[in-house]
């Protein structure tokens, strides 16, 4: 009986152990591609998922929104702005100032 009870133990635990790795692995792995870098004063924003890409003043206004996974924004220094960039099933936002 116990032998039959501890070999069932193991089989769930290890069956546990299996989905939440894989689980995890792909959590992990959802924005890792999202990328942010300037040349010059232009940002480049890609991302294999990415759908679309917004870059906003500080205030709210909408400058620019582009559609794809290589976006392009050109940026005047001195400035600040949010960048908020749809990857997949997530939102994801940058603030970036350029001095």
């Amino acid at each position: 009986m116990k032998r039959n009870y501890f070999k069932t133990v193991s089989y769930l635990l290890t069956s546990f152990c299996l989905i939440a790795g894989f689980t995890f692995a792909d959590a992990a792995k959802s924005t890792d591609n999202f990328t942010v870098r300037f040349r010059e004063n232009t940002l480049v924003v890609t991302a294999a998922q990415m759908e679309e890409a917004r870059i906003y003043t500080l205030d709210g206004k909408l400058l620019q929104k582009e559609r794809g996974n290589y976006v392009e924004f050109e940026l005047e220094q001195g400035h600040s702005y949010r960048l908020y960039a749809k990857v997949g099933n997530t939102m994801e936002r940058r603030r970036i100032e350029l001095r």
